[in-house]
């Protein structure tokens, strides 16, 4: 991933295999379309075979996280320095705003910081902000024409974030990887100033899958997004999230549930959850 100024699995951990849409090394088992998707009783995307029935978790697992190392990033500030506390990795910062608790008030974004450099950090909602498709139909896409990159970077931008607040975030170059594992195309670079993170990204920026959990805010609920009932954080059920990866078909994307990482999610699935990522400038 490198950070420029113009604007736009990976060895896991974890041995459980939660997600109701996973089988990593194994043969691919596709996803259900998002009409089939049902409330479950985990927060996994919803996966489905060639056939249209549905995977049972006992015949989904998890993607292992690939050894190799994030993307290596750079970037040129889009404004001036500015004066802000000093962060680290692991820390929370406060920065935009967008509805969380209802559609009516926005309150301020917290992110979680993954990764700084000099004066930049790269940042991750705390939460799931929103339920979106990856694409509204189902159909071979990736990253670069999709409408979840779209939305994040038109949409999401405008809503969350001030003419001030924007001219700190980066424009970042994106590389989008093959999965070459299932022969899947990953697309061309792509210059985002919001994105979501990779397969490979997710799974070396967390230092394990506990790390890699997250819950919805109410007004993600409220859109659709689905909660699990075994997973939890603070007595909160956890959502699964969107990476920008293809799965094991080109109609598919790679996604993370009760922190693993998993390549079988439906890109027209409507019950996942967005974690918006951005480089800032401080």
């Amino acid at each position: 991933m490198k950070d420029t100024n113009t604007s736009g699995a990976a060895k896991k951990t974890s041995a459980k295999p939660r997600a109701n849409t996973a089988a990593p090394k194994t043969a691919a088992k596709p996803a259900p379309n998002s009409q089939a998707v049902k409330t479950a009783a985990k927060a996994k995307a919803p996966a489905a075979s060639k056939t249209g029935k549905t995977v049972t978790k006992d015949m989904a697992k998890p993607v292992k996280p690939a050894a190799k190392p994030a993307a290596k990033t750079t970037d040129k500030a889009a404004t001036p320095k500015a004066a802000v506390p000093e962060l680290k990795k692991g820390d929370y910062f406060k920065f935009g705003s967008y509805y969380q608790e209802n559609s009516s008030k926005k309150t301020p974004i917290e992110w979680l910081v993954l990764k700084k450099s000099g004066t930049k950090v790269l940042l991750i909602s705390r939460y799931g902000l929103d339920c979106k498709q990856y694409h509204h139909e189902f159909v071979d896409i990736t990253w670069e024409n999709c409408d979840l990159r779209k939305w994040l970077n038109g949409e999401f931008l405008r809503n969350a974030f001030t003419a001030a607040e924007q001219k700190k975030i980066a424009v970042t170059k994106l590389t989008n990887d093959n999965i070459a594992e299932y022969g899947t195309f990953g697309g061309n670079s792509t210059e985002d100033r919001v994105f979501c993170l990779s397969l490979a990204e997710a799974g070396s920026l967390f230092k394990d899958d506990a790390a890699r959990k997250c819950v919805p805010t109410p007004y993600a609920v409220g859109k659709g997004a689905n909660k699990s009932d075994s997973s939890f954080i603070d007595g909160r059920g956890c959502c699964w999230w969107w990476l920008r990866s293809p799965g094991t078909r080109q109609n598919f994307a790679s996604y993370v549930a009760d922190g693993a990482l998993y390549p079988y999610g439906i890109v027209s699935c409507d019950r996942g959850t967005v974690r918006p990522a951005l480089w800032v400038n401080l």
